[in-house]
């Protein structure tokens, strides 16, 4: 399944990019903006001993961890929402100017329509670093057990970010697309 990021670079509007293995956001310098090769090695030699081609490769490895060539370019950080799906994307990463990263967790809110047409809500809840998104990963699990066993709630979850430690971090809220409306 990999790790899938999205990487959007502040330029004059931001340049989105996917990474599909994820990306260390400390490997996103100025001297390598698209971090270096990507951590795959395990995938590809479970893919090799499956397909096995003699020798021969399907494709050549990728050379750095985001791909070069843009989702898309020149658009808001509103614009950004509109590509980030919950069931596709574990991570947003925005990079600034001076290659700092801020690094976001997608949260989809169920309930909620999914697909591209409707789409999810969706949270992008900052964090830093893989402890604290595990830390986040199993909040959301036990948010999502607790609201299962004392039923449904409207808004329930979404209550629950709006107090997640306001000390932490960011959370930015996408809203659904279209006919979106349910329970969080």
């Amino acid at each position: 399944m990999g790790h899938r990021t999205l990487v959007a670079y502040d330029r004059d509007g931001y340049d989105l990019h996917y990474a599909h293995w994820g990306v260390d956001p400390a490997a996103l310098t100025a001297e390598t903006p698209f971090g270096g090769r990507p951590d795959e090695g395990w995938a590809r030699d479970r893919a090799e001993r499956l397909l096995d081609p003699e020798g021969g490769r399907l494709s050549d490895p990728p050379e750095t961890a985001v791909e070069t060539d843009p989702i898309a370019t020149g658009i808001s950080f509103v614009e950004i929402g509109e590509h980030v799906d919950a069931l596709e994307h574990e991570a947003l990463y925005v990079v600034a100017d001076d290659f700092s990263v801020r690094t976001y967790l997608v949260f989809a809110l169920d309930g909620y329509a999914v697909g591209r047409e409707g789409g999810p809500a969706i949270a992008l809840v900052g964090h830093d670093g893989a402890a604290d998104a595990a830390y986040l990963r199993g909040w959301l699990a036990g948010a999502r057990a607790l609201r299962g066993v004392c039923g449904p709630d409207d808004g329930a979850i979404v209550r629950a970010l709006r107090w997640l430690d306001p000390e932490r971090g960011t959370v930015v809220w996408l809203a659904g697309r279209g006919e979106a409306a349910g329970n969080a």
